[in-house]
């Protein structure tokens, strides 16, 4: 799933020096509560907000990066950094295939284990089973394995881990990990500290980390219902709070930082392992053109949606992609509100779906044509479509005006879904309406062998104790 965060208003309360006033939570988000604070207390208790701002990295894998927007001298804070507990178990998941041969595993292991319970009872045992029923619960395969059931996964199958994951902070000993969303923290690059540069025997002239983490004591809220440090909390009592909010660790400057340079940070020693291992066996994709260093082996029959965008100048027909198909991993998509059409066919639509759930009515065609209305080409207005047809524009022209059969996706409200049993055709719809989208987990970011690791707290001793409580793998 997807992770919400009120950004705007943690952001504002940190600018304002309000993320311990009991003023403003108490009035939480009153329009009415002023908001304005004397310039010596903003100098005293705000925190610069605007330290860093997006540019491309000056390392040539790094794609993009976090750049000072000003001076910023050695020990101060560049960006706080507030941060959500995640618990490392939820960004594990498996495809539809793989969850089918994990369930026919487990169903064969139950039935092993079943018939060794059995067969190991004697025959004393076995009569008194009979009568009495004993012996008929068998052991599970978490009890087998010493662990939970969701854990148990068939030889040589392992768990699949989200893109998020490359996003947060962890220990390799603690189930908890830790989303930051401070503004542009997440822009901040990998380079190694000055320790570990000396360790090496060769001349090392890449630049080195020039930021460190640490928490903020200043900005650390108790939990509003024991009272308790969050940092002193066990995983399970963490990821119960009511309000999850209240952590906050920032970056700190280690030297003096010039405008416009890049702001760089250690990953760790458990990252750079994952990393040099990970290009060790992928050594001709060290990076993907996105810039996040996560990329993997391109596949010959994969076409990232970008691409299919700045070479499709002409879109085939459903027709057309039965002999000559696009690749796998996209479909089309245009920008259409189904609300935008006028009354009459919007309520005959919805009349329609009322009857045709009563009588089993076949289904209903629906043509009208595409218009441009303001904000529509605004995200969520994007939705699947099947090409059908399409004709230039003016007689003779190379434009093409297109004909699509258009479709729901999830997350539509109620007035923009068609309903069910209406097969909606759209005319005259421009090129620059269409969009190709990347099927779900078929983008570059996802394809089989995908970088995937946390940044690394091990060696900075932040981490608390309390959430270690997972063994260590030495």
């Amino acid at each position: 799933g997807e992770v919400w965060v009120d950004r705007w208003w943690w952001h504002q309360r940190l600018a304002l020096g309000l993320a311990n006033d009991k003023d403003i939570i108490n009035n939480n988000h009153d329009d009415n509560y002023n908001y304005k604070k004397d310039i010596r207390q903003l100098r005293q208790q705000g925190t610069c907000l605007d330290n860093l701002q997006p540019g491309r990295s000056s390392h040539p894998d790094h794609g993009r990066g976090a750049m000072a927007s000003r001076f910023l001298p050695k020990g101060s804070i560049v960006a706080p950094v507030p941060v959500l507990p995640v618990p490392r178990d939820e960004l594990r998941y498996l495809r539809k295939k793989e969850w089918k041969e994990v369930e026919k595993w487990r169903k064969k292991k139950r039935k092993e284990m079943e018939l060794k319970t059995i067969t190991n009872l004697d025959d004393q045992t076995k009569a008194e089973s009979r009568e009495q029923g004993v012996g008929k619960k068998v052991n599970t395969i978490e009890e087998d394995d010493g662990d939970n059931t969701e854990a148990a996964l068939p030889p040589g199958m392992k768990w699949r881990q989200q893109l998020l994951l490359n996003y947060c902070f962890g220990h390799v000993n603690s189930s908890v990990l830790l989303f930051p969303y401070g503004l542009f923290v997440n822009f901040i690059n990998h380079a190694p500290s000055e320790v570990v540069r000396n360790l090496g025997d060769e001349k090392y002239d890449a630049p080195v980390a020039n930021v460190g983490l640490r928490w903020s004591d200043r900005w650390v809220e108790r939990d509003t219902v024991s009272g308790k440090d969050p940092r002193t909390m066990s995983p399970e009592e963490l990821f119960s709070r009511p309000n999850p909010a209240g952590l906050v660790l920032e970056y700190v400057a280690l030297r003096d930082i010039r405008p416009n340079e890049e702001i760089l940070f250690d990953y760790g020693s458990q990252w750079a392992n994952a990393w040099n291992e990970h290009v060790r066996h992928h050594p001709a994709s060290s990076s993907d053109d996105n810039g996040n260093g996560y990329g993997s082996p391109p596949l010959n029959d994969y076409t990232p949606a970008y691409i299919m965008e700045e070479v499709a100048t002409n879109l085939r027909t459903a027709e057309e992609q039965l002999t000559y198909p696009y690749p796998d991993n996209v479909f089309t998509a245009c920008f259409y509100r189904y609300s935008d059409g006028n009354d009459d066919h919007y309520d005959d639509d919805k009349k329609f779906n009322a009857q045709s759930i009563n009588t089993n009515s076949k289904t209903k065609t629906r043509a009208i044509p595409w218009k441009m209305s303001r904000g529509l080409f605004d995200m969520t207005n994007l939705r699947p479509c099947k090409v059908i047809d399409r004709e230039p524009i003016q007689t003779g022209g190379k434009k093409m005006a297109y004909t699509a059969i258009i479709q729901n996706r999830p997350g539509l409200s109620p007035e923009e879904q068609i309903p069910k049993g209406v097969k909606h055709i759209v005319s005259g719809i421009p090129r620059e309406a269409f969009r190709f989208v990347d099927r779900p987990y078929t983008s570059d970011v996802h394809l089989e062998g995908a970088f995937r690791q946390n940044i690394g707290l091990e060696s900075l001793g932040v981490f608390p104790t309390a959430w270690l409580d997972l063994k260590s793998e030495e």
